[in-house]
């Protein structure tokens, strides 16, 4: 199964497009701005999801996820849900 970053994960479309991800047995990458809005992606990463936080309207938020997630498996998908 793909690998797939869904930014803006944690509620509305971006967490429906998550859930519906993982039910169908890919890995997924969830994401929240802020480690306030990411408690509630708990339930997701207690099915498997990995979880990266950070403001896209911060540069250094943005070079940090970068990082994370160069330093792990590769992506095969981004769906871009955040708005900024």
């Amino acid at each position: 199964m793909s690998r797939i970053l869904v930014t803006g994960s944690a509620d509305g479309l971006g967490r429906a497009t998550a859930e519906a991800l993982l039910a169908a047995g890919h890995d997924v990458v969830v994401h929240a701005r802020s480690a306030e809005r990411a408690k509630v992606l708990d339930d997701l990463a207690e099915r498997g999801a990995d979880v990266v936080v950070g403001d896209f309207a911060e540069r250094d938020a943005v070079r940090r996820i970068a990082d994370e997630l160069d330093a792990s498996r590769p992506l095969d998908a981004v769906v871009h849900n955040a708005g900024v």
